[in-house]
């Protein structure tokens, strides 16, 4: 039997992608994903939440779209948000393929060797 990695992982541990929620208690006070991810100093600006949900008792898990290193990433934390376990997967995993290719063929690129060149 293979090791599940990715994708598989993260599904497989915390359900479907976005089927989480879109706030948790901590403590004595409610968190929605934005403010969560702030919190913790996970609030990129290429990053896009997804969701939050209660892993276990004194246990979470946050789920957002790093953008700059194009993966879905579960970061799991506990009620001091101090940092348990990260698992990351690749978006083409979600979207597939083909998908992931035309969407980054469509996408502007800025070359850094020439300052305001499109490519």
């Amino acid at each position: 039997m293979s090791e599940l990695r990715g994708r598989a992982l993260i599904e497989h541990r915390f359900g479907k992608l976005g089927s989480g929620q879109d706030c948790v208690v901590i403590g004595d006070a409610e968190y929605d994903i934005p403010t969560l991810l702030a919190r913790m100093d996970l609030a990129f600006e290429d990053s896009w939440p997804v969701d939050v949900q209660v892993v276990s008792e004194g246990h979470f898990c946050v789920r957002y779209y790093d953008g700059q290193d194009q993966r879905i990433v579960a970061h799991e934390f506990n009620a001091s948000f101090f940092f348990i376990a990260e698992t990351r997967g690749h978006i083409a995993e979600w979207i597939g393929e083909d998908a992931y290719y035309q969407w980054s063929r469509s996408a502007a690129y800025r070359c850094p060797l020439v300052p305001g060149d499109d490519f």
